[in-house]
């Protein structure tokens, strides 16, 4: 056993004492520091960000286009990222209807409260909502969608993307609808239960499925737009929209026959893809018509002897056709059998309807 000797205890009282010495002068470098640090503290507490100088309101409206431009659907999380700069910017972006007012909502974020949270802090603002759900658990998307309606009579624009179940929730007066694209699981079809009367400002729908149409105010819509369906299917819908100024038809299949000519007044565009476009045009009166969008597979169309039977039988002055497909025609021939058109535009390779030219034109005609 090692003896803590007297030489080894002075040593420990002598180094006890150096040891002190350096404390000492450390916590007066410290004390030295925090007095230096304290003013450069204080500029700083007293400093204003020029930013958080602005009035609420240019903030707000600044908030306003760091966003797409409303009607466009956000995710739940871009407004919320405004609100972890700092507690100003919160109070800001959570006083701002505006922000909150276009909800874009999918399996990866169909949250329990978030949602009725986010359509809470959009005070009175008229809504844009899309609704969209793959593969839902069971029940979910039913409680989002119930949560929804619990604010319809503020839907302007609405994306839903249902089951053939959900389709009865949705009725009730919707007073300031616009717009409503439907797009339902085909499946299992039901009927849906809503009345056309709680709807006296809808002008634009789309759908997947003619038959889901047969409830809508089809005499007050200007636009429509029909995605997949077949043909005997939506006719009966073009006969009753008689006030319509846009078509559009996409992916639309002709099955049977029909004798049953249809005149829409009103009609100014048409356009159609990937569509049996000569069996559509032969039914048509369009006398309004002023642009023409017919792309597909053509090599079994004539789009020389259908635009021509079109226009006599309607009257109608074109302004602008573009044809998309391969067929026994060229631009050159077009503009010779139809010098009254100011623009024909005929392009041979067929391209998906979904490219950029495509929904250029489907936007509506060119100036």
């Amino acid at each position: 056993m090692n003896e803590y000797s007297q030489s080894a205890r002075a040593a420990d009282r002598a180094r006890v004492v150096e040891l002190d010495a350096q404390i000492h002068e450390l916590q007066a470098q410290i004390r030295g520091l925090q007095l230096e640090r304290e003013p450069c503290k204080l500029r700083l507490d007293s400093y204003r960000y020029p930013v958080l100088t602005l009035p609420n309101e240019i903030t707000s409206e600044i908030f306003l286009h760091c966003l797409p431009r409303y009607p466009d659907c956000l995710p739940l999380d871009e407004p919320t990222s405004l609100t972890h700069i700092c507690h100003k910017w919160r109070a800001i972006a959570l006083a701002t209807p505006k922000l909150w007012r276009g909800l874009a909502i999918d399996e990866a974020n169909n949250r329990g409260g978030v949602v009725q949270t986010w359509l809470d802090r959009s005070g009175s603002c008229p809504l844009s909502i899309s609704l969209e759900c793959v593969t839902p658990t069971a029940g979910s998307l039913s409680e989002t969608l119930i949560a929804m309606l619990l604010y319809r009579e503020r839907w302007q624009h609405v994306q839903l993307q249902l089951r053939a179940e959900e389709v009865a929730l949705i009725e009730g007066p919707m007073p300031l609808l616009e717009s409503l694209c439907l797009t339902i699981d085909k499946w299992y079809y039901t009927h849906p239960v809503t009345s056309a009367a709680g709807f006296p400002r809808l002008r634009s729908v789309t759908l997947d499925d003619a038959d889901h149409g047969n409830w809508l105010p089809l005499s007050q819509l200007t636009t429509l737009t029909l995605n997949d369906v077949h043909q005997t299917n939506y006719l009966p819908l073009l006969r009753d929209a008689v006030n319509l100024v846009h078509l559009y038809l996409i992916q639309c299949t002709r099955l049977g026959s029909t004798s049953n000519d249809i005149t829409l007044v009103r009609l100014e565009t048409l356009v159609m893809l990937d569509c049996l476009g000569e069996q559509t045009l032969d039914l048509l009166t369009l006398p309004a018509l002023r642009g023409l969008q017919w792309s597909g597979e053509l090599e079994d169309e004539d789009p020389i002897r259908t635009l021509t039977s079109l226009v006599l039988r309607s009257g109608c002055k074109l302004q602008q056709v573009l044809l998309t497909g391969t067929c026994d025609v060229t631009e050159e021939s077009l503009q010779v059998a139809f010098p009254s058109i100011p623009k024909i535009t005929y392009e041979s390779e067929y391209h998906h309807w979904c490219t950029e030219a495509d929904r250029g034109f489907k936007d509506g005609l060119d100036p």
